[in-house]
């Protein structure tokens, strides 16, 4: 049965002795073996940056697609369906980067500030005349050069420059709270909810649920979630159902009947009925107007 790839890495390092949590490739050096295309999959515990400095690229991620001419850079949280198509012409750089490495690069109140910015997608078209933009590109070849010739203190110096670059990437998104805006509520329980709600989405737990289990009430959960997203968690978990409803109807191979059974529906009219109100058409329409698009 056919579903979306799961990868950990691709291409081959060019360090001679690449560390576990990072990997860094060129993309004229490793996508000619591809063909210049690297079909839609997911990492389950790796975040991605595409670094693009030239060169066009056709970028997918879950239901979204864009043609973009670099320089540009495009962020990919752990778990999020994405590919690429680009030009021979390209350069620059894809670099997966271990998600417990990158989360433990910030501190919790650090992590608090970017409340976004581990969760979605992220992408920044670049202003050439930017010297904030070009700090970020010169800094990315920085990070290169140290992942390409490892000196003593590597793990510190690859986890400062992956800082400094996450930092600017919010900056440039605005996903960055100002400290009047940052929040009193620990993050690392809106984290420990996300993790819990990623292991049962699919068992249809009930918010009380969860809450119980984080050692808190459903109100408080609902406020923490509010604070973080401006949406209560049982939004929160509709939109997780929706979101791999979506994957499920592009990518596997999969009716609409299997696709509600595989998502913990019992029954698949209310599950249409639970998709068309989230958004705005049945599944069926939604996988065909999607394998339109992709056929076009």
């Amino acid at each position: 049965m056919k579903d979306v790839p799961h990868y950990s890495l691709y291409g081959k390092s060019s360090a001679a002795e690449a560390p576990h949590y990072l990997y860094i490739a060129r993309l004229e050096e490793s996508l000619p073996k591809h063909n210049w295309e690297i079909h839609p999959h997911r990492h389950d515990q790796m975040h991605q940056l595409l670094i693009v400095e030239e060169g066009k690229v056709f970028l997918q991620v879950a239901d979204w697609s864009a043609e973009e001419q670099g320089p540009c850079i495009l962020s990919v949280p752990a778990r999020e369906v994405h590919g690429f198509r680009h030009n021979p012409d390209v350069r620059g750089y894809i670099i997966t980067i271990s998600e417990p490495f990158l989360m433990g690069a910030f501190a919790e109140t650090e992590r608090q500030a970017f409340p976004f910015l581990f969760m979605q997608p992220l992408l920044m078209r670049s202003n050439e005349q930017s010297v904030a933009n070009q700090n970020l590109f010169s800094l990315v070849r920085q990070l290169v050069a140290e992942y390409e010739q490892p000196q003593s203190g590597q793990t510190c110096l690859l986890g400062a420059y992956l800082k400094i670059v996450f930092v600017l990437l919010g900056r440039a998104a605005g996903h960055v709270q100002t400290p009047e805006q940052q929040f009193d509520a620990k993050i690392t329980i809106y984290e420990q909810f996300l993790k819990l709600l990623e292991d049962n989405y699919t068992k249809h737990w009930s918010i009380n649920r969860y809450a119980e289990r984080l050692g808190m009430t459903e109100s408080r959960l609902n406020r923490l979630c509010q604070r973080y997203t401006g949406q209560n968690a049982l939004q929160i978990m509709h939109g997780r159902l929706v979101t791999e409803a979506k994957r499920k109807l592009m990518y596997a191979n999969l009716s609409v009947n299997e696709v509600a059974y595989e998502l913990g529906f019992k029954d698949p009219a209310y599950f249409s009925r639970f998709f068309n109100k989230s958004c705005g058409e049945p599944p069926s329409q939604f996988k065909t107007r999607m394998r339109t698009q992709e056929a076009s």
